[in-house]
């Protein structure tokens, strides 16, 4: 049985480990309803995006390339070195979303897709609060996670690789963000065309648009 912290750890080590292989399965995959969403929230193009659990840089690179300045963040330090590997011009920076290096107001945007799904849920509050100080006043805030339940390994015990999920419900992922000072702009769900999950069935994703709230 692993602690919360320790399941944390394990599956940073895990995508350590694992880090060409990911981005060679993902760096492809389209988000064009999702980033299109996105950049139409953002109150003016060009501006700061935190592109939060980065993984190898697919989404920094684009929206680098869409005139934003980006910059990715992730805890693996095996996924920030893909990152830059993949998009040497881009900004990597190996941070925890739980206690972010940026001061207050940094960011116009964050983008957190498929990162905060692996936190486990104690600590979700903790993560949340970091974002909203790192947002300026209105700022937009995307995630993406795998809709179930509860928290659990994809992998079994004995697995080199084993990843750490945390899951939710539509309504409870909302609950946590207003919770944490954020206004919700829209709520949906959609079913990967290309993910799977371990029996077979494909992965249904959770997609949240929030503003920061005033005071």
């Amino acid at each position: 049985m692993h602690s919360s912290e320790e399941a944390l750890k394990q599956t940073i080590r895990s995508y350590d480990r694992t880090a060409a292989s990911y981005a060679e399965r993902t760096y492809n995959i389209p988000l064009p309803s999702q980033r299109n969403w996105f950049m139409d929230f953002l109150a003016a193009p060009g501006g700061n995006i935190l592109d939060l659990g980065c993984g190898p840089g697919r989404d920094t690179h684009f929206y680098r390339e869409q005139s934003y300045r980006v910059v990715g963040a992730d805890l693996s330090l095996g996924m920030v070195e893909e990152a830059r590997r993949r998009s040497p011009g881009s900004a990597f920076v190996q941070a925890d979303m739980r206690c972010l290096p940026f001061k207050n107001g940094s960011f116009q945007g964050i983008w957190a897709s498929a990162s905060f799904l692996h936190l486990p849920k104690q600590s979700a509050g903790l993560a949340l609060t970091e974002m909203r100080r790192v947002l300026a006043d209105s700022g937009i805030l995307f995630m993406a996670v795998k809709r179930g339940q509860d928290e659990s390994w994809r992998e079994p015990e004995d697995a080199l690789a084993r990843f750490y999920f945390a899951y939710y419900r539509a309504d409870e992922l909302a609950g946590k963000v207003g919770q944490a000072g954020f206004e919700i702009l829209s709520l949906s769900e959609n079913f990967s065309k290309v993910q799977k999950q371990p029996d077979g069935s494909p992965v249904c994703w959770i997609n949240l648009y929030a503003r920061k709230a005033r005071p």
